[in-house]
């Protein structure tokens, strides 16, 4: 909230309105020789210098038509958005002290000296501005005819960013254009006063909106408890219990895991690693699935994604379904797209955009579809919040992870991973658990039954995911 707070704070010292017509007192002259009083920018220019934040040339000049560069771009953000002026570092650039703190308000995700006296382009200060202010590239639909960024779209639904709308009624941003003074004070003015968190939730360090299009969840937290063996139980409809696992588990005894309450198996095929982006096939993949599979447990299976193009995103599932083939008939449960984000600044995916993102793991859920599986992808809090656009991918299974006795997910899902903490028959080390409460058609099991027995119908009420798989998976609505 420090940011927030901080603008809110700046808004107040100003004493202005939101409205254009309220900033500046009418006759008080201005401040610059070459801002006359009726041009469209003098009422956020003029209070920006009355309060120290913009200033002018020692011969009285504001020159609102220059380009704004790095350096200064960097200076004005910061300050709209309440850090304190950083001192300045002898025999350097004097704008050198704003790099550290841009990079630790993620404005930029490195950057290098000798750009300070550069221009940035629109896009640019759009990204800077939406991170600034704890903003997310995940929006809607682009009202501009040249840029569709999640950033730029962000700050126009917010009010701070309008582009440019002709006559015929079409709306342009310019992204790839320098943006000037005078349109970088209209930012930053907005930045200090518009209450751009109108509507919006707070998760972690960023503000969201809520996504239209996404089912909301239709969980409530009396549905859920504990047994005596610390497995949560669910009161609101159909569900089975299950584990997903990798080669870290070693030696399994499946028959000893069907053997205690676990109805499916999610498996590990594969992986790409979140450092070097290097493909591993899991040694451990052939001889988990036999073992599930002669246990007459149901499986599925999933493939640990960091691809950041689509490209990759193909080819880890390529490599996924090639590995899945010789197990097809046996195969009931969900393929699935394990994407997760790992190693922090370290990461190749750091700095990637939500939206690059979310289309590698629809191109990876769609090649499973195609290839006549159910598709589905995991994600927790973060990067199902922070990451993906949920929206973009409801006709795809939502696996959610998030360790509790009751899950807080805004939006519905099929599977829940509740526990990496898991105590199973027939595994030596903890192992991840987890709810289904989808009856998928061709699964062997269903709750509380041992692998010979049959499913029978479910006669319970339904719960708000049990609504029967077509061939094609479908995110259901709820009940």
């Amino acid at each position: 909230m420090k940011k927030r707070i901080a603008v809110l704070a700046l808004a107040a010292l100003m004493a202005v309105t939101s409205s254009t017509t309220a900033l500046a007192a009418p006759g008080r002259g201005s401040p610059f020789v070459d801002l006359p009083e009726e041009h469209w920018s003098f009422p956020y220019v003029s209070e920006l210098y009355a309060q120290g934040v913009v200033a002018g040339d020692p011969e009285g000049t504001f020159r609102p038509g220059d380009p704004v560069t790095w350096g200064e771009a960097f200076k004005l953000i910061l300050l709209a958005i309440g850090e304190e002026e950083p001192q300045r570092v002898p025999n350097t650039h004097w704008a050198w002290c704003y790099i550290e703190p841009a990079i630790a308000n993620k404005l930029m995700f490195s950057f290098s000296a000798e750009y300070l006296d550069t221009v940035p382009t629109r896009l640019d200060v759009a990204r800077m501005a939406a991170r600034a202010l704890d903003l997310t590239d995940i929006a809607g639909e682009s009202p501009y005819e040249d840029c569709d960024d999640g950033y730029v779209v962000e700050l126009y639904e917010k009010g701070i960013m309008e582009g440019v709308l002709e006559p015929d009624g079409t709306r342009w941003f310019s992204p790839s254009q320098p943006i000037n003074r005078e349109e970088m004070a209209t930012v930053v003015w907005r930045l200090m006063n518009v209450d751009y968190t109108q509507g919006m939730f707070r998760f972690n360090n960023y503000w969201l909106d809520k996504l239209e299009g996404v089912p909301p969840t239709t969980f409530s937290d009396e549905q859920f408890s504990r047994d005596d063996k610390d497995r949560v139980i669910y009161s609101g409809g159909y569900y089975t219990r299950g584990i997903d696992v990798s080669g870290h588990k070693g030696e399994i005894d499946w028959n000893a895991v069907a053997g205690d309450g676990i109805d499916f198996a999610i498996i590990r095929a594969g992986n790409r690693a979140y450092g070097s982006g290097v493909l591993m096939d899991d040694s451990w993949f052939d001889r988990n699935m036999q073992g599930a599979i002669a246990a007459g447990m149901d499986v599925g299976a999933y493939y640990f994604s960091n691809a950041i193009t689509v490209e990759e995103a193909l080819e880890e599932a390529d490599i996924f379904l090639a590995k899945l083939e010789p197990y097809r008939e046996h195969i009931n449960y969900p393929v699935v797209c394990d994407w997760e984000y790992l190693g922090g600044n370290d990461s190749r995916a750091y700095g990637v955009d939500a939206k690059v993102l979310t289309q590698c793991v629809a191109a990876f859920c769609q090649r499973v579809q195609e290839a006549g599986y159910i598709p589905m992808f995991y994600f927790n809090s973060y990067c199902g919040y922070v990451k993906f656009d949920l929206s973009k991918l409801t006709q795809y299974g939502f696996w959610f992870a998030e360790y509790t006795s009751k899950p807080s997910c805004l939006y519905n899902f099929q599977m829940w991973q509740y526990s990496s903490k898991g105590k199973v028959a027939g595994i030596s080390s903890d192992v991840d658990m987890n709810l289904c409460f989808v009856p998928y058609p061709d699964a062997a099991r269903g709750p509380g039954l041992a692998p010979a027995d049959p499913l029978p119908t479910v006669s319970q009420e339904p719960g708000p995911n049990s609504t029967p798989t077509p061939t094609h998976y479908v995110n259901p609505v709820g009940p």
